[in-house]
């Protein structure tokens, strides 16, 4: 179906005007309708529960944080709120604090309802298996998982996929602490959150239960987070003295998905942080 169809099937209005919006994995368009409401619709013409899934991580975030509001959803299309972006001086701060508040929203098991994707890649999450233990869960479903894909893509070499999988035998001792199950964004990088006029609005999460400071491994890797973000997260919520130890351990999961996505120009990260947890 068309944008328009989905439009009135969903919201029972006429399209005005829409205008294609790039977002890499959907189709997208901005879509003023009849009755001066703007929406963001992301479609597809294949059928999955994708676009539903992502609809409900965000209803799960909204509830807690600031997310576009989810107005409609099937297996072909997702229908949000249009966030206008405008410039907010106090984004960055208000970003850490959200994510604080975010990360105290706890239950018993690692995992999460439904696996989801991490940009194009599957990310199992344990559905059903309850894993009270982080690092068997952050073994089997994270790194464990990029590393035989690494392999079975021919990105890695047998004695890479050999020094990667050594890393398992680190983990006791990186994790020996209580680390709780904490509700995740999963793929917090800057463009993938937009500067409301008065707060910020997290979207494309890739959300599940899991310690909290793998949601930090992006803002690392590619920047756009200034120190006024990490200062208010610690005002609300204070990190492990700890924490920097556990730095490559994290990114490296997402370089990892990342050689996988893109190729070989991020072999060599993965290997820097391999060479930094040895």
């Amino acid at each position: 179906m068309s944008v328009e169809a989905y439009i009135k099937q969903h919201l029972k209005q006429a399209v005005v005007r829409k205008q294609s919006v790039g977002t890499g994995l959907f189709l997208a368009d901005k879509v003023l309708l009849a009755n001066n409401q703007t929406v963001f619709v992301k479609h597809q013409s294949r059928k999955n529960q994708q676009l539903i899934l992502e609809g409900q991580e965000l209803n799960l975030l909204g509830k807690i944080i600031h997310a576009p509001k989810v107005l409609a959803s099937d297996e072909h299309c997702l229908i949000l709120e249009w966030i206008e972006v405008k410039h907010n001086p106090n984004l960055q701060s208000q970003m850490g604090i959200e994510l604080a508040q975010l990360h105290q929203n706890t239950q018993p098991f690692f995992g999460f309802d439904f696996d989801n994707k991490i940009g194009q890649t599957p990310q199992p999450n344990a559905v059903g298996e309850k894993i009270d233990n982080w690092a068997q869960f952050y073994w089997q479903y994270r790194l464990q998982y990029q590393i035989n894909l690494a392999k079975d893509n021919q990105l890695i070499s047998e004695e890479e996929y050999q020094q990667l999988l050594s890393i398992k035998t680190l983990l006791p001792k990186l994790l020996d602490y209580d680390i709780k199950p904490t509700l995740l964004h999963g793929d917090l990088w800057s463009g993938n959150v937009l500067s409301g006029e008065d707060n910020p609005y997290f979207i494309d999460s890739a959300s599940y239960y899991g310690h909290r400071e793998i949601d930090f491994a992006l803002t690392f890797m590619f920047g756009g987070f200034s120190s006024e973000f990490y200062e208010s997260y610690n005002k609300t919520y204070p990190l492990s003295k700890s924490f920097n130890d556990r730095k490559p351990l994290y990114m490296l999961y997402h370089y990892l998905n990342h050689l996988n996505i893109f190729g070989s120009g991020y072999h060599q990260h993965v290997m820097r942080c391999y060479n930094a947890l040895r």
